[in-house]
């Protein structure tokens, strides 16, 4: 897409060229200013094709997180070829310059890049090079080539700093470096600077700033992963690497350098570990050790005895080895009853680099989360029902033992630019996953679901369960890409493919005998005992696949993108319960495409349309029958806007079908699962970013989602509403920078996520009210010391939220809560 220009007249809004002397000084002390917001030395990826000089320095810009200003006319005529790969600033822009006749030069903290001197070229050489000669008027039959002076206006182009919220380009949605106006797909970037401003403690909090995505309940145990998209379950990454059970640690911060959201199926990259997505991808992109070497300290800490150590250490070895850690520990109680939740995560990662072709980088983790299993309360007695539960009780004895919850993995990345043309990736990762947690399980009349008591008025059958499940996975994905140009077009290949195997085992013990009752309005819970505690469930699934992607942009207004994956899942069941036993396979290969287009309407609007699919195995279920993998389809067009690289977003139109699904099977004794379900998804989503000043920034996005049972299985009526997805939900924030000397450095933000009611289960019959949260935050930076205050939920709403457990469940909000944030860069 051509880059946009803004006119400034810092210098002048006139200027007249009346003789060639005056021309000559003006242009050879004219200069392209960048300034530096980070050591020149630091090493960053960049991913910039051939094109235009003024478009490649536009997305320099960008990735350097630079500021520039340069005369409109400099770069006019220019191509640059491009570079790939990872580079300090000064070595990215000389790269970019060859072949240019610019010359670039370094001061201090000021990259400039100047026209040659006027002794190296002739004049008329001089004037082509500025680009004068569009407005130097000359008489052709005058072998003089006398000059008549022209006026010309707005002399000056500006490009900016990307500060604030606007992030212009992403690598999740097709593994390379490209222009979000050119991508035919929607995809939403959480970058640093909100995730800081908005003071967010989970990655939950982070999720509410995308739209049409429903974020999971912090309280519950990480033992699988809820958050929906579009309606549908998505899937949770880390650098490009499937989260199956997302266990540990799974909602810490401060390992995240930005959050990528790509909606849709997705088929084509992203079917490794699990398969693809039905909602969405969520990935989660690391941080990195850097060039320069830092270290920061700091603590959280607020409502419910919260605190929160971390630390980041960026230390490099050498210039060739670079070493970074984050780790950060939380311990929290909660404005639930008994609550108290422990946990922590390790960050290690090493880079080794050639600083030229080759870089590789070795990424561990470790996280371990402890809390008692919360399982919220019912129905009846909350949202309905003609008696109140206290919102703060805890279903379960106060001694209950602590559900844990564990996650492990190493993986490694190999980058290398093998000529100016190709270049290689290839990554490996371990990953192990781990969770027992132990319930004293609420039983109504209407079984686990327990939405109404299982004896009037007030009074739950109670059943002692444990559910383990152990994951070991594998992960291997290799792929080539190659950038050029072919006639009028640019384009990009990516060709490669992937192989993940998971193994797990666990178990589900029950007391079907049941271990009592007890009356919710006057609770008294008996203890807590184990069962047999013995696995009985073997799954191994095993995915891989072969992929090819082809980006064309065609006379710099039309961008495809075209690719399709062959790709296989099996599946090997063992249930090996003496009651309920039995064994099942089950394999499949499918073609799935991925088709697009985007059509620039103007520099600044472009019309987007996207077709997917996408094939998901069914792991973390427990099936009645072979364990089918799922299917899925969407549908995707809509407007995308940029406006001056400050106002940028997208409108977009969506359909998302979905069979093969698991739903439970409310005949089975153990309410076990079977793939057949019939789902769509249909709605309309917005997200808007602007920078409206340098210090001004907004973000604003709206969902209106409709998504809907299709078939009547397991007792659920066609037509029935997905529980837990809301048909409008919407976020505004504003956070304003003081640009003020005697100000600087202080900040201030407020905000409001809204949504309206949903239903808690499939039967579509109680629902969770609308509700709205108002957060504000303030900040104040003092040379190397960073101090927050936050505090969320301003105007203390109580309302009961939906909790995904067993359907029918609810929670209350958490009140009006205080949290500071304190820390120290050195």
């Amino acid at each position: 897409m051509k880059p946009k220009k803004t006119h400034q007249n810092s210098v002048t809004n006139k200027m007249r060229l009346k003789t060639l002397p005056s021309c000559i000084a003006l242009l050879c002390t004219a200069s392209l200013s960048f300034n530096v917001s980070a050591d020149d030395s630091e090493i960053k990826q960049f991913n910039i094709p051939a094109q235009s000089l003024q478009s490649a320095l536009n997305q320099f810009s960008e990735t350097a997180d630079m500021q520039m200003s340069y005369p409109a006319t400099l770069a006019e005529g220019v191509t640059s070829q491009g570079i790939s790969g990872q580079y300090t600033s000064e070595q990215a822009l000389q790269k970019l310059l060859d072949g240019s006749g610019l010359e670039p030069q370094v001061i201090n903290n000021t990259v400039t890049i100047k026209l040659p001197k006027a002794s190296s070229l002739t004049t008329e050489g001089l004037l082509v090079a500025a680009g004068t000669e569009n407005y130097l008027a000359t008489d052709a039959t005058n072998t003089s080539s006398a000059i008549t002076p022209v006026e010309q206006e707005d002399l000056t182009v500006s490009g900016h700093k990307l500060s604030g919220y606007n992030v212009l380009n992403a690598s999740t949605a097709t593994r390379t470096d490209t222009a979000i106006m050119e991508l035919p797909q929607s995809i939403q970037v959480i970058p640093r600077s909100v995730i800081d401003d908005q003071q967010n403690i989970t990655v939950s909090e982070s999720l509410r700033n995308v739209s049409g995505v429903v974020a999971r309940n912090p309280l519950i145990s990480p033992n699988f992963e809820p958050t929906l998209m579009r309606g549908f379950s998505s899937m949770q990454m880390v650098d490009g690497f499937y989260q199956n059970l997302n266990t540990g640690d799974q909602g810490s911060l401060v390992n995240i350098q930005q959050i990528e959201v790509l909606k849709g199926a997705n088929a084509t990259l992203y079917s490794g570990g699990g398969g693809s997505p039905v909602g969405g991808v969520v990935n989660m992109v690391s941080k990195l050790p850097e060039k320069e070497a830092f270290y920061e300290l700091g603590i959280k800490g607020g409502s419910y005895a919260f605190y929160q150590p971390y630390i980041d250490i960026n230390q490099p070895i050498n210039d060739n080895v670079l070493f970074r850690i984050t780790t950060e520990y939380t311990n929290s109680g909660s404005h639930i009853d008994t609550l108290k939740t422990e946990r922590y995560n390790i960050n290690p990662s090493i880079t080794l680099t050639d600083n030229e072709a080759t870089n590789f980088t070795i990424q561990g983790k470790y996280s371990n989360w402890e809390q008692q299993d919360y399982q919220g309360l019912p129905a009846t007695g909350t949202v309905t029902g003609d008696f109140k539960i206290d919102p703060k009780l805890y279903a379960g004895p106060d001694d209950m033992n602590d559900s844990t919850s564990e996650y492990y993995a190493v993986w490694a990345t190999l980058d290398h630019q093998i000529n100016s043309v190709w270049s290689a990736t290839s990554k490996f990762r371990y990953a192990h996953s781990e969770h027992d947690t132990f319930v004293q399980s609420l039983v109504g009349a209407d079984g686990f679901g327990a939405a109404v008591p299982f004896m009037a008025p007030s009074t739950w059958g109670l059943m002692n369960a444990e559910l383990y499940q152990k994951q070991t996975e594998m992960d291997f994905q290799a792929y080539v890409t190659a950038n050029f140009d072919l006639g009028v077009t640019q384009n990009t290949v990516v060709i490669g493919g992937d192989f993940s195997q998971q193994e797990e085992e666990g178990f589900m013990d029950v007391d079907m005998m049941g271990s009592g009752f007890v009356d919710l309005t006057n609770p008294s819970f008996p203890a807590y005992t184990f069962g047999a505690r013995q696995n009985n469930q073997f799954t191994t699934s095993t995915t891989y696949g072969g992929y090819v992607q082809l980006q064309s942009t065609i006379y710099d207004r039309l961008h495809l993108i075209t690719g399709f994956r062959v790709g296989h899942i099996s599946t090997k069941f063992q249930n090996t319960d003496p009651f309920f036993g039995f064994n099942a396979d089950s394999d499949k290969t499918r073609f799935l495409p991925n088709v697009g287009a985007v059509f620039d309407v103007t520099d600044q609007f472009s019309l987007f349309f996207n077709y997917n699919e996408g094939m998901r195995a069914q792991t973390g279920v427990n099936f009645v029958t072979a364990p089918s993998p799922e299917l899925s389809t969407q549908m995707e067009t809509g407007i995308k806007f940029n406006i001056a690289d400050q106002l940028s977003g997208q409108l977009a139109f969506f359909q998302v079908d979905r069979k093969d699904v698991a739903v439970t099977d409310f005949n089975d004794p153990l309410f076990r699962s079977v793939a057949a379900g019939k789902q769509q998804s249909q709605g309309v989503e917005t997200n808007m970013t602007w920078q409206a000043t340098e210090g001004l920034s907004f973000l604003a996005n709206y969902a209106f989602t409709e998504a809907k049972f299709k078939d009547s299985l397991a007792g659920v009526t066609e037509g029935n509403l997905l529980p837990g997805v809301p048909k409008h939900a919407g976020r505004f924030w504003a956070n304003y920078a003081f640009q003020y000397p005697m100000l600087r450095g202080l900040s201030i933000g407020s905000g409001v996520y809204a949504q309206s009611s949903s239903y808690l289960g499939n039967a579509n019959v109680n629902k969770a009210p609308s509700y709205f949260t108002m957060d504000a935050s303030v900040a104040y930076q003092i040379k190397q010391y960073n101090f927050g205050l936050s505090i969320k939920n301003l105007t203390n709403e109580n309302d009961f939220q939906r909790l995904n457990y067993f359907g029918n469940r609810t929670t209350p909000m958490q009140g009006t809560s205080v949290f500071f944030n304190a820390s120290a860069k050195f």
